[in-house]
């Protein structure tokens, strides 16, 4: 009998540390860092070409070597035209815009970027191409399947939108990202 009573104590105590363990395990994937993607909310007039920052804070430690994500938006009001990477944390590097060939469009495109050296900085990751069109009204913008090297480090997504007005003299923007002074400029 006493035996099979410190057979049963060690089998719990394993089972106690296996539960334990396995906790740890759990717990520390939910404390992986997750990086902040952003699109504004911005202003612009009828029949513009706008660049639409996508940003992210600081990028130094998070070892990224690549990027994907599809972008959303009322076709009525905007239609993307491609990506721009000049002045960017993207610049020089391999980037794929897609938004000729189904199931993607001018209103769903997807971006692919990769690199064999870490993206650095903070700022803007890329800038989204789009052609305003004729129709006032609001657009929102909406980030989807965004991922950074297939999901590690993880990606918190803002949405933005873009608020087409007649009239405007020249594109502002309504919300700037947290620590930014920037302003939406039109394209040449």
């Amino acid at each position: 009998m006493e035996e099979a009573s410190v057979q049963s104590t060690q089998k719990t105590k394993r089972f106690a540390y296996l539960v334990a363990a396995l906790y740890l395990c759990v717990a520390c994937g939910a404390l992986q860092a997750q990086v902040n993607v952003r699109l504004p909310a911005l202003t612009t007039k009828t029949g513009s070409d706008v660049k639409i920052p996508v940003t992210v804070p600081d990028l130094n430690k998070e070892n990224i070597t690549s990027f994907e994500f599809v972008v959303l938006c009322d076709t009525t009001i905007i239609r993307f035209t491609g990506t721009e990477q000049e002045g960017t944390l993207s610049a020089g590097l391999m980037m794929f815009a897609n938004t000729k060939v189904a199931p993607y469009g001018p209103g769903k495109m997807k971006v692919v970027c990769a690199s064999a050296t870490p993206l650095t900085g903070q700022g803007v990751l890329v800038y989204l191409k789009a052609k305003v069109q004729s129709k006032k009204g609001s657009s929102p913008l909406q980030l989807m399947s965004f991922n950074f090297n297939a999901g590690k480090p993880a990606a918190k997504t803002s949405n933005g939108t873009v608020k087409v007005e007649s009239g405007l003299k020249s594109p502002s923007r309504n919300v700037k990202p947290s620590g930014s002074n920037d302003t939406l400029t039109p394209l040449k």
